[in-house]
């Protein structure tokens, strides 16, 4: 189990980093806020801190609001950036109710969610 918890932040960080490096400043602090804010998450998911998991989730979410998560206006980033909102809520909502078997699959799929997202953003960013 800690394999694929270490797989998946290894792999969001790396994603993380490709996707952000040609964006700006403004959007390379929010994916590192973001890419932050997950291993909180994942500590507090893998430790039951359901109080910091519930915080961590909120801001997750909240993250989407800042001017600079809206790198593209285009229905498919559009369609990302909802299914990681829906993922954090999903996240919170498996912590409120500190569910041990819904909250660790809340967490990858949210990780998921960021990983498709990335790879979208550096297809779009070939095809250009």
């Amino acid at each position: 189990m800690n394999r694929k918890w270490l797989g998946a932040i290894v792999l969001l960080t790396l994603m993380n980093g490709s996707a952000t490096s040609t964006q700006g400043p403004a959007l390379d602090r929010l994916m590192r806020k973001k890419l932050d804010t997950s291993q909180k998450s994942l500590e507090a998911v893998v430790t039951s801190r359901w109080a910091s998991l519930e915080a961590r989730s909120r801001e997750l979410e909240a993250l989407t609001n800042d001017p600079a998560w809206m790198v593209l206006k285009a229905p498919e980033y559009e369609r990302h950036s909802s299914a990681f909102r829906s993922a954090a809520r999903a996240l919170h909502d498996a912590a409120a109710k500190r569910d041990l078997e819904a909250t660790p699959q809340a967490y990858v799929t949210l990780t998921l969610s960021c990983v498709q997202c990335h790879r979208y953003l550096a297809r779009n960013r070939m095809a250009r």
